[in-house]
């Protein structure tokens, strides 16, 4: 008796649902990027904006600079004005490598789970070709008997 497509126990449709649940994980992953990316570019832009301040930190010739907290302005060191800037490029500058790291082992799950994605399904293909000649052979055979 031969299996049908709705069969549990059809090893093409148990290849079938691994492939489905492959493809979930992998466009999590894709989510995941994506979302990585995005925190990038926020952190790039940080960093922008504080290297512009600290550009205009360098031209000043004053040794106090006003900043803003809150509603009010408060007096700060020309010196501490541009250490505080310079220690916010360096945790931004590492926040940067460590969002890069994650985005590069990612990319490398996403590769690997894609050419797992692309085996299971040239074996799924496989399996296919070998029942449609199974059901062809057997066909040829009650047709000769």
């Amino acid at each position: 008796m031969a299996t049908s497509a709705s069969d549990p126990n059809n090893p093409g449709n148990t290849l079938a649902s691994a492939v489905d649940a492959e493809i979930a994980k992998f466009r999590e992953l894709q989510e995941q990027l994506h979302g990585l990316r995005g925190d990038l570019q926020v952190v790039m832009g940080q960093q922008t904006e504080n290297e512009m301040v600290q550009t205009e930190l360098n031209l000043l010739k004053d040794d106090v600079v006003y900043k803003r907290v809150g509603p009010a302005l408060v007096r700060q060191e020309l010196d501490d004005a541009k250490e505080t800037v310079s220690k916010r490029l360096e945790f931004i500058s590492k926040e940067q490598d460590k969002l890069k790291a994650k985005m590069s082992a990612m990319e490398k799950q996403l590769d690997e789970k894609g050419r797992k994605i692309a085996g299971m399904q040239t074996d799924m293909q496989r399996m296919t070709a070998q029942a449609v000649q199974a059901i062809q052979q057997q066909h040829t055979q009650q047709k000769a008997s």
